[in-house]
C-alpha cells in the first residue's frame, strides 16, 4: 500500500488511515524521548545545575518577596507566597508555551515527518514534567521546613498539574492570532505580568476588598491557589467562594484546553513549512 493510500491529505489536514504497526508505535516513542530530551537540553544549556533551575527558581523568587515584604514589615506567610508564586509561574510558564507553542512543528526532527500525535504527546509529557520540576522544590520545603501536612503538598502537586495542562491549552487557542499578529504576545506577557500582582499571588484572597475583591471571584487562578492554600490549613476563602462559577470557569477552560491540543495538527498543516 503506498504511503498516499496510507494517509488521507486534504485542506484541512493529514490523517493516517491504517493502523500503526508496533515499529511504527515504536519509533514514534524515540521520537517523543528525542523531543523531550531536546527541550530539556535547550532549557539547560551551558549552566552547571541545568534543569534544577527550574526547581530553584520559584523558592528564590518566594525568598525575595518574602525579605521585601519582612522589611516593609507587611508581616508575610511565608508558606502563602511559596504557594501563589509557584502555582502563578506555572501558569504564566504554561500559557506562554502554548501561545508560542507554533513556532516549530518539527520537533527538531528536520529528516522526517513527524505525526502530530507525537508532537501532542511530546508536549503534554513535557508540560507535565515541567510543572513537576517547578513545584516539587517548594513541595518539599513546604513538608519539610514548614512541616506541612502531607495530604496538603500532595493536593498543591496535582493542582500544579492541573493549572499547567490548563494554561497550555487555554494558551494554544491564541496560537494562530499571535502568529499572524505578534504584537498579541506583549499583550499577553503585560496582562501576565498585572495579574500577577492583581492575583492573590503574593497574599491571601482574604487581603482583597471592595473591587479587587469581585474581580478574583472570576478569577480562575484564585480558585487554584485558594484551595491549595485550605489544603495546608493557611488562611483560605474557597469555601466562601461561588462554586458554581468555578465549575463553569473550569467547564470553559477544559473544552478550551481540549480545543487547544486537537487543534494542532490544522494550525501544523496551515502554517508550517513541513508538514
Amino acid at each position: 500500500m503506498s504511503s498516499l493510500q496510507e494517509r488521507e491529505i486534504s485542506h484541512k489536514g493529514c490523517f493516517e488511515k491504517k493502523k500503526l504497526t508496533s515499529e511504527e508505535l515504536s519509533l514514534d516513542k524515540a521520537r517523543i524521548r528525542f523531543i523531550l530530551i531536546s527541550k530539556f537540553r535547550n532549557i539547560a544549556g551551558k549552566q552547571k545545575l541545568g534543569i534544577i533551575w527550574m526547581g530553584l527558581d520559584p523558592i528564590v523568587t518566594s525568598l525575595i518577596y518574602l525579605f521585601v515584604f519582612t522589611v516593609i514589615r507587611a508581616n508575610p506567610n511565608p508558606e502563602t507566597i511559596f504557594i501563589g508564586i509557584t502555582l502563578y509561574r506555572i501558569l504564566q510558564s504554561s500559557i506562554k508555551n502554548g501561545v508560542e507553542s507554533i513556532r516549530d512543528f518539527s520537533g527538531g526532527l528536520l529528516s522526517e515527518r513527524v505525526r502530530t500525535r507525537v508532537l501532542i504527546i511530546a508536549m503534554i509529557k513535557y508540560r507535565l514534567l515541567d510543572n513537576l520540576l517547578q513545584s516539587i522544590g517548594v513541595a518539599l520545603v513546604l513538608l519539610i521546613y514548614f512541616e506541612s501536612l502531607y495530604h496538603g503538598v500532595i493536593g498543591f502537586l496535582i493542582i500544579s498539574q492541573i493549572l499547567g495542562l490548563l494554561g497550555e491549552g487555554f494558551g494554544l487557542n491564541f496560537s494562530k492570532i499571535s502568529h499572524s499578529i505578534p504584537d498579541i504576545k506583549k499583550i499577553i506577557h503585560y496582562i501576565l505580568m498585572i495579574g500577577f500582582f492583581a492575583s492573590p499571588a503574593l497574599y491571601p484572597m482574604s487581603k482583597c476588598r471592595g473591587i479587587h475583591y469581585k474581580i478574583n471571584e472570576y478569577n480562575p487562578f484564585a480558585y487554584f491557589v485558594e484551595i491549595s492554600r485550605d489544603l495546608l490549613n493557611l488562611d483560605s476563602v474557597f469555601w466562601e467562594l461561588d462554586h458554581m462559577v468555578f465549575t463553569i470557569m473550569i467547564s470553559i477552560l477544559i473544552i478550551m484546553t481540549l480545543n487547544g491540543y486537537n487543534r494542532i495538527d490544522n494550525l501544523r498543516w496551515r502554517i508550517s513549512s513541513w508538514t
